[in-house]
């Protein structure tokens, strides 16, 4: 793309004869308390820093249910409704789908060696239903690399049912694609257009490593990213373009599930890993939903999208180039070449023009203004400041459709 386990000392579990006796007086050593102290012990010496603590934990927990018992105590859960994440895996998880694919680079093959490149592949990914099918059954929102060159798509809900999915329509531009099926299953509820936040609180549901319906859950790290050099972990060449950054675990398998809000309101389709390692590194990436949403329309209405294009190739400025180059601003995306017959050839852009805005916001890189192109839509009207020969001037110009071969 332009891109533990914790060691535990287990605590013998006390027999179910000692539960049942009545309670001794607490300087009986037959006790209960003083069975699961000398676990406890047990459990210290045994253990490692970790196995400390898990064995401690484990031996009071039986302390806790042996008192309880005898008490005769409603044993307080784990967990309450009212705990977030949980609230939003609850509401969410019910329309989170697993997708498994085969098929081949190149078309159907049967009875070939392991490696040949018309080999079967079979993959397996994430969805997420968003919406009802006009004639019955219901669309799910997935990524384009999810489900690649694929022959057959079967998706499994919930209560695992399996359905064969059809294929309306993949944009790899974008990484987003929509499949049908023909089940009712429960739309996710869309998140308004409300702004993100950093820090805030996010659930990420979908199926790591084929392990379906699985929750995790962190925070938004950064909005508005864009990594236009290709990211490990993403097995697609398109660039990450505003993107939702978060350190909610993201494994393969992952791709195409939901992020949800605290209330369980999507919010992005999880797309990529930043790791070194092939899994979760703390640094995972998913589509905004409101773009999203946007491509799967126009896959759903056309069957392709467009995007939004000047039809300028063009380089970040930082200080060394504008040294080097007597720039007259020390940010922002020179342009290199201009696209013959593009909107910016039609505008007059030039080789050798600094672009420093678009409209009323700052340009400070080529990725900002890529970032700033894709926020509109083909037709708009849109204002480039920048510098020409040293001098700071405006050009007015229309928002192109991008070349399907660029």
């Amino acid at each position: 793309m332009q891109d533990n386990s914790n060691a535990g000392v287990d605590v013998p579990p006390l027999s179910p004869d000692i539960l049942s006796q009545e309670p001794k007086p607490p300087g009986s050593p037959k006790s209960v308390k003083t069975i699961v102290l000398i676990s406890l012990a047990v459990g210290l010496l045994a253990g490692s820093i970790t196995g400390v603590a898990t064995g401690a934990a484990s031996a009071w927990s039986y302390l806790q249910y042996a008192e309880d018992r005898a008490a005769e105590k409603p044993i307080e859960p784990l967990s309450t409704p009212t705990e977030p994440v949980v609230q939003a895996a609850a509401k969410a998880v019910n329309s989170v789908v697993n997708i498994d694919v085969s098929g081949s680079a190149e078309g159907s093959a049967e009875n070939l060696p392991e490696g040949h490149p018309l080999t079967p592949r079979r993959g397996t990914g994430s969805g997420v239903a968003f919406r009802s099918g006009s004639e019955g059954g219901t669309l799910i929102l997935t990524n384009a690399h999810v489900i690649g060159e694929a022959d057959r798509i079967v998706v499994t809900d919930i209560e695992r049912k399996r359905h064969e999915g059809e294929l309306i329509g993949a944009d790899p531009e974008t990484d987003i694609a929509v499949i049908w099926i023909p089940a009712d299953l429960s739309p996710i509820e869309i998140a308004g257009p409300e702004a993100l936040d950093v820090g805030q609180l996010v659930v990420a549901i979908g199926s790591p490593f084929g392990l379906t319906h699985s929750v995790s859950s962190g925070v938004i790290s950064a909005i508005g990213r864009s990594i236009i050099e290709p990211v490990s972990g993403s097995p697609s060449t398109y660039p990450l373009v505003d993107v939702i950054q978060t350190d909610a675990a993201i494994n393969p398998g992952n791709s195409g599930g939901a992020l949800v809000d605290r209330r369980g309101r999507l919010i992005g389709i999880n797309t990529a890993i930043f790791t070194e390692s092939g899994a979760n590194d703390g640094i995972g990436f998913a589509i905004p939903v409101s773009n999203a949403i946007r491509i799967a329309d126009q896959l759903i209405e056309t069957g392709t999208v467009q995007h939004p294009f000047l039809g300028i190739v063009g380089q970040s400025v930082d200080e060394d180039l504008a040294a080097a180059e007597d720039l007259p601003a020390k940010e922002g995306a020179l342009i290199v070449e201009v696209t013959e017959g593009s909107s910016a050839e039609k505008a007059g852009l030039r080789p050798d023009d600094l672009v420093v805005s678009l409209n009323d916001d700052p340009v400070l890189s080529m990725d900002d203004l890529i970032l700033l192109v894709r926020r509109h839509s083909v037709g708009d009207e849109v204002t480039l400041g920048l510098y020409r020969n040293g001098r700071m001037i405006e050009v007015p110009m229309e928002v192109g459709i991008k070349p399907a071969d660029l």
